[in-house]
């Protein structure tokens, strides 16, 4: 390599390799903006999933209520699979946690079950589906 190079590669005095990170409400806004806070979430446990719709243009955000009957992957690409009963139908619903058009979860209430995953709901009916809540 010819000294032209090196000097062009050397960095001048007092200048770092790293990226300088803002500091103040500047950094408060980006760890807000890259993280959403997730609850702790166990299977058998019943939330409200704020999910956000985007339909004709239009936005709006869907609460969706149910039962989580399992909980897959781990990291950035986890994902919940919540049941709830609507109008006497069952409807199950895969939602990413990680997504963007996730807003926010809400625990509603903590339940007792001794599996990780929950498929054997799908069979239940009625009294026979309910789940005994943790105090």
């Amino acid at each position: 390599m010819t000294d032209e190079k090196k000097k062009s590669k050397e960095r001048p005095a007092g200048v770092s390799a790293a990226k300088k990170q803002p500091t103040g409400a500047a950094a408060d806004k980006q760890t807000q903006e890259t993280h959403s806070e997730v609850p702790v979430i166990r299977p058998g446990d019943e939330l409200k999933v704020f999910y956000r719709v985007i339909e004709a243009g239009k936005e709006r955000i869907q609460i969706y209520e149910g039962t989580v009957i399992a909980i897959k992957n781990s990291g950035i690409a986890k994902t919940i699979t919540v049941r709830k009963t609507s109008f006497g139908i069952a409807v199950e619903r895969i939602f990413p946690l990680h997504s963007k058009l996730v807003q926010k979860i809400e625990v509603k209430k903590h339940t007792r079950v001794r599996r990780a995953k929950l498929f054997y709901l799908r069979k239940l009916k009625g009294k026979a589906s309910r789940l005994k809540e943790l105090r």
